[in-house]
């Protein structure tokens, strides 16, 4: 019987080395063909087994989106290491942990993050910047001349990356991806985003520049989407505004991915420049946190195509959301688009009472479950936490949500930020999205605040924008509107409104609440 190799992520670059090997992957530093990526690829990859790195041997990886970030992931993926993008906007303490449950051997590291290089044997270190102050120089490594890959036998059952989550509600949790679960949950995103009514529509022809960065589910994915369909790509290296508006000028960009800050920060970036032009007709697939009315209206009006994505580290791209048939205003559209996603192909999900561990029906609310053939189906090292989360061939994803008529996906609320007044459920992203609407709100989040009659109250929590004179009335005013609209019921609105100069931001970019709540002594 032949050997099934199944899917291999280094299949990725080979194929775009010999279809498209002109199209360029751009960064800093300049820019070069796929077919010369595919190359020094090849000689990273022979350099590394030089090293003694073998199959199964970690790697770490501290950096913004390079291209070195972008090479050490088909490198390591040709001889069947692993790599772990190491989330460096965790806690230093946060990152020392990761390391050490990953297992990491060897660290690469740009000159940002030399600090990390302690945390393994010096002999076992790259540097990835210009000035080397490592065992081993990256530059070096690329640069062995060396034209045929690496015979080693990597499968798709082979594991290709360890990641982990953000780590809101404990210590990050981990999570191993084989490469063919990786290629087949990236997949997914080019297949919903091609073949459907999505706009952020991605086809070939793009230019693609992730804001997501590698750490975060390898940039959603992106790091395959380009090579796949042969679209050049954009390296932006550490994320800022006016850098990656000088990107999407300069290089043409078309398709980005974002959470909701970065698209604010840049569209005030623009704003400020007068270069709110080059945004128009831009594509954007945004998600990690809910995007709010006003900026959907926004992205709107700059001519932006977005759409939102769900998913997670522990379950990958899960829905992506699909235009509607039929609306009758724009603001049902931009609310449709930005609330409701849809599951991309394989993907089954559940909505289940916590109470009775019954499934409920349509536009019923219950916490989200999904299966996929993706799923990791283990936290690891910690059998506890996956006894809680994966049951059978299910993700418990502890979040509060719904499926509606048309088969579409509305998340809620975290369960574990739900606020459960009277025994009846308060979800707080929709609180969020009326508040963070009022001219003058930069950052707003809704958190429960124990109360003896009710169990507990909503309290909302606002971080005003530079130079607005926000008051509670205002506020107020702007919630009894949605009351005596209909969206809400009244004792939804909250007890109290508090200002504050600091919400704390998670390594990813959503409202860190428990952090929040540490500060509000809540």
């Amino acid at each position: 019987m032949p050997n099934e190799l199944g899917f291999t992520v280094h299949h990725v670059i080979r194929r775009a080395a010999t279809l498209c090997p002109d199209v360029e992957v751009v960064w800093g530093k300049g820019e070069l063909g796929y077919g010369d990526v595919y190359r020094r690829v090849i000689s990273l990859a022979n350099s590394l087994l030089s090293l003694g790195i073998r199959k199964g041997t970690v790697i770490g990886v501290a950096d913004w989106n390079t291209l070195p970030m972008f090479e050490i992931h088909y490198a390591a993926a040709m001889i069947g290491a692993v790599v772990y993008p190491v989330n460096i906007r965790l806690p230093p303490d946060q990152i020392a942990y990761t390391i050490k449950v990953a297992e990491v051997e060897w660290l690469f590291y740009s000159e940002d993050f030399a600090a990390l290089s302690k945390l393994v044997s010096k002999d076992k270190t790259v540097s990835l910047g210009s000035t080397c102050n490592a065992r081993y120089c990256y530059d070096d490594l690329v640069k062995n001349r060396e034209s045929k890959e690496p015979e080693v036998e990597v499968s798709g059952n082979d594991y290709f990356s360890i990641l982990f989550t953000s780590g809101t509600t404990g210590l990050p949790k981990a999570v191993r991806y084989t490469h063919e679960k990786i290629i087949h949950g990236a997949l997914a995103i080019v297949y919903q985003l091609g073949l459907y009514n999505t706009p952020a529509s991605l086809h070939q022809g793009d230019v693609i520049m992730p804001l997501i960065p590698f750490y975060h589910i390898h940039s959603w994915g992106s790091f395959i989407h380009a090579p796949y369909l042969c679209n050049k790509y954009v390296l932006m290296g550490r994320f800022t505004p006016d850098n990656v508006l000088t990107l999407i000028e300069r290089e043409k960009v078309t398709w980005i991915n974002a959470v909701p800050t970065m698209v604010y920060m840049l569209i005030e970036a623009a704003e400020k420049l007068g270069k709110l032009g080059i945004l128009r007709n831009l594509k954007a697939l945004v998600g990690g946190m809910p995007i709010s009315s006003g900026l959907a209206k926004r992205m709107h009006e700059l001519g932006i195509r977005f759409s939102s994505i769900y998913g997670g580290t522990d379950m990958l791209a899960t829905s992506i959301s699909i235009a509607p048939n039929k609306y009758n205003t724009v603001d049902e559209y931009l609310d449709y688009i930005r609330l409701t996603t849809h599951p991309v192909p394989f993907v089954e999900i559940r909505i289940v009472d916590p109470s009775t561990g019954k499934d409920v029906g349509p536009n019923q609310v219950g916490e989200v479950w999904i299966r996929a053939p993706w799923l990791p189906y283990e936290y690891y090292k910690d059998p506890d936490k996956t006894k809680e989360s994966y049951v059978g061939s299910w993700f418990r994803t502890g979040d509060v949500g719904m499926v509606t008529s048309d088969g579409g996906l509305r998340v809620l609320d975290r369960l574990k930020d739900v606020i459960k007044s009277g025994g009846e459920w308060i979800p707080t992203s929709i609180l969020e999205s009326i508040i963070s609407n009022i001219p003058g709100v930069e950052l707003v989040a809704v958190i429960g605040k124990p109360h003896e009659k009710w169990g507990e109250r909503p309290i909302a929590v606002v971080k005003p924008r530079e130079g607005y004179n926000l008051t509670k009335e205002m506020i107020y005013d702007a919630l009894n509107r949605e009351v005596a609209s209909g969206r809400i019921p009244k004792w939804w609105i909250p007890d109290d409104i508090v200002f504050t100069s600091n919400i704390p931001l998670t390594s990813t970019g959503k409202i860190d609440k428990k952090e929040l709540r540490r500060i509000l002594g809540m």
